[in-house]
């Protein structure tokens, strides 16, 4: 990246509606302001809170998930080598002064374009939450057109020197997601765990929330003495949190703050503009319910101008961006944002 992307990169990874205090009653399911049942025609998957509770109990580890680099299919490897790229050798660069105007996205990379928008997590250093808990829109069915292109959106990482970033990853052939291990030394192993986002995993872990497909997932500091991090699904099914990856070490990014984001990397066309704008023509990419938690008190709160911001800027400027129509929108600063593409 540019002026932020030195603030965001690593030398691995290259290629990231608070429920109201009432409650619904749907179909005999108490469900949060927010969240909304299934309709008939929708996929077979549950309606739930559209923050689930924080202290559900630990269920079964994430079935269907491939722990390490074997989960990623041949196919979709230049997703992960673009993501080593992104950020090879960024973070060794100086760091720039950073206010709300000067962060500006990013000039293309070769003959593509690396952009991002959403919220920036603990900016300047602040450390102080141990926890994430976030809703992300999923799409089972999204497939890019472009072989070159790659869409992590929404993507996670809590804060400065925590292991695991959890991205919702599209390509050209597959709906996955991954939890990227920052704390690993070795390249091969920095996808540290993948899941399909298939009817099995939308049976255990999708919801609706405005509409759209969600899942739900958390990443919390479980063992400070070695920086340990850990990474889980929640399972609306059993309602609990499944366990998904854990990692411990050094944060390998050199960065200070976190992130939670919508962020593509996609090829120009003749026409100018990146292809991931037309296969996104329509449809909407979320996070909600985007919360953090106090390590001293245990409590939670919302994504705020007290822990959080916009980043790299408050709006999306469609020409910066290769793409007319599209728009993002902090629906509530910061624990809930979208980004559209008409």
């Amino acid at each position: 990246m540019s002026t932020t992307s030195s603030r965001r990169s690593s030398t691995l990874r290259t290629a990231a509606a608070a429920a109201g205090a009432c409650a619904l009653v749907v179909a005999g399911t108490v469900l949060a302001p927010g969240a909304q049942a299934v309709p008939a025609s929708a996929p077979a998957h549950a309606a739930h809170p559209a923050a689930p509770r924080a202290d559900a109990p630990t269920g079964a580890p994430v079935s269907g998930r491939v722990l390490g680099d074997a989960g990623i299919r041949p196919q979709d490897r230049p997703a992960v080598q673009r993501f080593r790229e992104l950020r090879a050798g960024l973070a060794t660069k100086a760091r720039p002064s950073e206010t709300a105007t000067n962060r500006t996205a990013p000039a293309p990379i070769a003959a593509q374009a690396h952009r991002w928008w959403g919220t920036e997590l603990g900016p300047n250093g602040n450390t102080g939450y141990d926890a994430v808990i976030a809703t992300h829109t999923l799409d089972d069915a999204l497939r890019l057109s472009g072989a070159n292109d790659f869409l992590y959106a929404p993507t996670t990482k809590p804060r400065s020197n925590s292991c695991i970033e959890m991205v919702t990853v599209h390509t050209r052939d597959s709906a996955q997601i991954w939890a990227w291990d920052w704390c690993t030394t070795d390249p091969s192993q920095a996808v540290g765990a993948t899941v399909d986002i298939d009817a099995a995993f939308l049976r255990k872990y999708g919801t609706t929330v405005n509409g759209r497909s969600a899942y739900s997932l958390q990443v919390q500091l479980t063992d400070a003495r070695t920086n340990t991090w850990s990474a889980s699904l929640y399972n609306v099914a059993t309602s609990t949190w499944d366990p998904f990856f854990t990692s411990r070490g050094t944060d390998q990014t050199g960065l200070d703050y976190g992130w939670d984001m919508f962020e593509y990397y996609s090829d120009r066309t003749a026409t100018g503009n990146v292809g991931v704008c037309q296969d996104l023509s329509g449809r909407v990419v979320e996070t909600t319910g985007l919360k953090v938690r106090t390590p001293a008190t245990g409590a939670w709160s919302d994504a705020g101008p007290s822990n959080s911001t916009v980043f790299p800027a408050a709006t999306m400027n469609p020409s910066t961006y290769y793409c007319p129509g599209i728009a993002g929108r902090m629906a509530t600063a910061y624990s809930a944002w979208q980004v559209t593409v008409r």
